[in-house]
């Protein structure tokens, strides 16, 4: 039907609706959006974590019964400890424990926390409650405010009801809600994960760490008495402390899968062997070398760089070759002498005394035939010195993250090995007091311009510290500050293309917000995320239904803001390679939501001046579309035709209705003539079972062209 243009379009709306149906009185001349959110992404608990929680890999704690006891009292646990006491795989086995007593095939999946801040998630958000269905969300991935702990809560009174349950796991005070669900993670021994994950494929090696009544203590588990029938066994008894983490004796016992036992049982004959001084001394040796080798070297640190004082150059030289791992020698010295700048006798004693390729080969690192500072004799040394460095030298941590920054300039040979660094600092700041991870990048994008291969590196370090449980809740706020940030559009490029990466369809809604704030503004960061959008609403139905959902609650929601209109525009653009503009408009002739969509997406960017000529660019794509039978033309004109009779034409529609000079093609005269001799759609007659405003005869015609109820949520 036509619209009176005196009379206002009201845009009315049911917010915080939960009903299935919502009616409303009186005649309706604006759209009614009852909109919701899909599910929060779930995804099954890999099947590594899954073994690890199963005998024979478990090692013992009382953590998992107790909240097993607590998912059958109420259906929720929160198990909360230190990352490193095994709170993740306790929730594991929580969840199995208690499963397996209802369902012979118990389905647990990782439900991401991907709700805003200040948001409660609401039961249209939660999956549906199923039995034999057990979900964990990590707490320290995001804060979890009282009001979401109370939801969770409410919800996991359903999943007990079920047959289904909820563990949370998180830092100590990472959980707000009732503190009768908590439970401290006990850390499990070491040395029993260790054995558990060596005992199947690799005995010999699991033989070595297993206690022995008989060892010599003072020899420290390294030499064994004549008479016991296995010289190695129990060898390595006291190898792990149980101060260590579950997740480093994991990594230790895979380290001791590389020590063959034909070479470890040599070095404990040679070392039993008192007759003969060299013979034993040569043991002993090779014992304290494949220690130092599943310790990560620390003891060889300690020897070579703190036991006799610090020696500054050996120091700074490990240090270069350990961040520049396979780099030249000669770019390693330059590193190294650009450690203090500005004391020119400091930097010239890098290049005195020994050679420095001498200098490299004491501290452990090797030099290879084409003249590179490599590791391969001691494995993971790298990583250890950068480690120990930064614990032990605190006082010239800030002079170290300096260094960093001017070696890793434009200029510097050493920038090449940028990401390389980065990896190195973001497995530092994992457990590192002050750490440097997120300092460094923000160096690296705002103290210079940084070229497409700096930028592509930022991106992948974002990527992997936001799937890394210590880094992923700081990673979700700088993601969020550099969307944000209209200063440094670098930033807002690298936040955009981490958006588009796995981080999207990790944390969807989360990724979504951000590109909104990015499409606030006109540049190549726009571009990426406008990219993502699309490609993310052609991967699967869900992706669609989400970012239709998610565009049009921006256009309600910020009706001056142009992420809005820049995101509709993205996706009813004809050109666009993901075909989003096809499905709309197939789609809308059986939905009456899309087709509101398109009706309202019209009418708000139509009203947003910074988007008028892209808006009139799309219109004529529209028309190329329908003259080259892409589109449907009776409908795509229908819709047009309402967007024109509800929308005053004074902009991008007027120079698409009235004609330009520099646009006069043939499939633009056909729709003009066209939309002149389309007749408007009677809203009150129609006869089309899709019309999204249809009323009963008896209604008042004094509605919109667009207007009517949009999606009624059954």
């Amino acid at each position: 039907m036509s619209h009176d243009p005196s009379t206002p379009i009201l845009r009315q709306s049911a917010s915080g609706n939960s009903g299935p149906t919502a009616q409303v009185g009186g005649d309706n001349v604006g759209g009614i959006h009852i909109t919701h959110r899909l599910r929060l992404p779930a995804f099954p608990v890999p099947a590594s974590d899954r073994a690890a929680a199963t005998d024979p890999l478990w090692a013992y704690t009382p953590t998992p019964q107790r909240a097993a006891d607590l998912l059958a009292a109420h259906g929720l646990a929160v198990i909360v400890g230190k990352h490193g006491t095994g709170r993740r795989v306790s929730a594991v086995r929580a969840v199995q424990t208690r499963l397996l007593l209802r369902s012979e095939t118990p389905q647990l999946f990782d439900l991401a926390a991907d709700w805003e801040d200040d948001e409660t998630p609401g039961r249209d958000i939660l999956p549906q409650p199923a039995p034999g269905c057990g979900y964990l969300i990590d707490a320290a991935s995001r804060p979890l405010t009282l009001a979401a702990a109370l939801a969770l809560t409410a919800w996991a009174e359903q999943l007990q009801a079920a047959g289904s349950c909820l563990v949370i796991t998180g830092n100590e005070r990472d959980w707000q809600g009732d503190s009768r669900f908590e439970i401290p993670a006990v850390r499990p021994d070491a040395i029993q994960v260790a054995r558990n994950h060596l005992a199947e494929r690799f005995p010999a090696q699991a033989h070595w760490l297993q206690p022995d009544p008989n060892q010599n203590a003072t020899r420290g588990g390294l030499l064994r008495g004549p008479a016991a029938p296995d010289p190695t066994a129990g060898a390595l008894s006291d190898l792990i402390t149980r101060s260590v983490s579950p997740s480093d004796a994991v990594a230790i016992a895979g380290r001791l899968r590389n020590i063959t036992p034909e070479r470890f049982a040599r070095a404990v004959q040679q070392c039993a062997d008192k007759q003969h001084p060299e013979i034993h001394e040569q043991g002993l040796k090779e014992l304290r070398s494949i220690r130092d080798e599943l310790l990560q070297w620390t003891n060889f640190l300690d020897k070579k760089l703190t036991e006799t004082g610090t020696r500054g150059q050996d120091r700074v030289m490990l240090l270069a070759a350990a961040y520049l791992e396979g780099a030249p020698v000669e770019v390693c010295i330059r590193a190294a002498a650009a450690f203090a700048p500005r004391d020119e006798p400091v930097a010239r004693r890098f290049r005195e005394g020994r050679s420095p390729r001498r200098r490299l080969r004491d501290v452990g690192v090797d030099v290879t035939a084409d003249d590179r500072a490599a590791f391969d004799s001691r494995p993971g040394l790298a990583s250890s010195a950068i480690r120990m460095d930064w614990h032990h030298w605190a006082d010239e941590r800030e002079e170290t993250k300096r260094w960093l920054e001017r070696i890793t300039t434009a200029d510097q040979p050493s920038a090449l090995w940028a990401e390389q660094i980065g990896e190195r600092l973001l497995e530092l700041s994992r457990s590192a007091v002050d750490p440097p991870f997120f300092t460094m990048l923000e160096k690296w994008t705002a103290s210079y311009v940084p070229d497409d291969t700096r930028i592509q590196a930022v991106t992948r370090l974002l990527t992997q510290a936001a799937q890394t449980d210590e880094l992923a809740r700081d990673t979700h706020k700088k993601l969020l500050d550099w969307a944000q940030r209209k200063s440094n559009p670098h930033q807002r490029e690298i936040a955009a293309r981490v958006c588009s990466s796995v981080y999207g369809k990790r944390w969807p809604h989360t990724a979504l917000i951000r590109l909104r704030h990015i499409l606030a503004h006109d540049d190549k960061a726009t571009e990426i995320a406008a990219h993502a959008l699309t490609a993310y609403a052609g991967s699967t139905s869900e992706g669609f239904q989400r970012v239709i959902d998610t565009v049009e609650t921006w256009l309600e929601k910020h009706p001056s803001h142009p992420a809005g209109p820049r995101a509709f525009l993205t996706l009813a653009d004809p050109s666009n390679p993901q075909g989003t503009l096809v499905k709309l408009i197939t789609t809308a002739q059986t939905s009456p939501k899309i087709r509101d969509f398109l009706i309202t997406g019209w009418w708000a960017t139509l009203e947003q001046p910074e988007v008028r000529e892209r808006a009139h660019q799309v219109l004529l794509g529209w028309a190329q579309a329908v003259h080259e039978n892409r589109l449907d033309r009776n409908f795509t004109f229908r819709i047009l035709t309402d967007v024109r009779n509800a929308h005053t034409p004074v902009d991008a529609m007027s120079r698409f209705l009235y004609g330009s000079p520099e646009h006069e093609d043939p499939a633009l005269i056909d729709a003009r003539f066209a939309l002149a001799n389309l007749r408007a759609c009677n809203h009150a007659l129609c006869v089309q079972p899709d019309c999204p405003v249809k009323q009963p005869p008896s209604t008042s015609n004094n509605g919109s062209a667009a207007g009517g109820s949009g999606e009624i949520v059954q």
